[in-house]
């Protein structure tokens, strides 16, 4: 059956030579819109790298996209790539290309910058609400584009947290996702630190919430006056 259909092929293209001709130009032209790239791309990469600033030993992969097939641009003679209001250099993006030289046109074209650097990722299941120590976790070249800026540097990395959610092996460790140890836990004898302008003084107490070093905890102090003040250090609250 397939024999004898490409036979026919092969027959119908000898009795209409300007059939083939016609296919094989279709084919051409296929194949060069295929592997052409406008410019423009190359342009752009070059222009979003002398743009970035980057931490050492960091990776970058830089994606141009080209522009809406639609559109139909008058020659240029020279162009210039900007990066719109408001965007940001990372992640899945848009950078503009304007004409200054020949026509006076706009466009945009979509970008994905994948920027990879080693910060610090589970290297065991973590349990939401576990306190999260320095085995728990080991340094790993990622994306960091996903993270939004939450990444957690080798260098960055204190005992002691606790993850406010389960992380799967190899998952990073985001910033926002942990909580600093509690210093002031309900029910401690506390230190009462009452600091104003030109005074300070001191008093006990006891702690009615928990806290983390920097968060409001409210204390009972002598005579069963409720006042809230901020954790310092461990079991100490200063008022103000």
């Amino acid at each position: 059956m397939l024999k004898r259909t490409v036979d026919r092929l092969t027959y119908a293209l000898r009795r209409a030579p300007w059939f083939a001709i016609a296919l094989a130009s279709v084919m051409l032209i296929w194949g060069l819109r295929a592997h052409a790239q406008t410019p423009y791309a190359e342009s752009a990469r070059v222009f979003l790298t002398e743009q970035m600033q980057l931490p050492g030993n960091t990776e970058v992969e830089i994606s141009v996209g080209e522009p809406d097939p639609r559109l139909s641009l008058a020659p240029c003679a020279r162009t210039e790539p900007f990066v719109p209001p408001g965007a940001k250099l990372i992640g899945r993006t848009s950078l503009g290309v304007r004409c200054v030289e020949g026509a006076n046109w706009t466009i945009y074209l979509p970008v994905r910058i994948r920027m990879f650097m080693e910060v610090m990722v589970a290297a065991r299941p973590i349990a939401r609400g576990q306190p999260v120590g320095i085995d728990d976790v080991r340094p790993e070249r990622v994306d960091i584009a996903p993270l939004r800026g939450n990444a957690i540097l080798p260098t960055d990395w204190v005992d002691g947290r606790m993850s406010m959610r389960a992380l799967a092996p190899g998952e990073p460790v985001r910033r926002d996702a942990l909580k600093a140890p509690s210093v002031v836990a309900a029910g401690d004898a506390v230190t009462v630190l009452a600091i104003g302008t030109g005074f300070a003084a001191q008093t006990s107490g006891k702690a009615l919430s928990a806290g983390a070093e920097g968060e409001t905890v409210q204390v009972a102090v002598a005579g069963g006056r409720v006042l809230t003040g901020v954790a310092r250090a461990p079991r100490t609250v200063e008022v103000r």
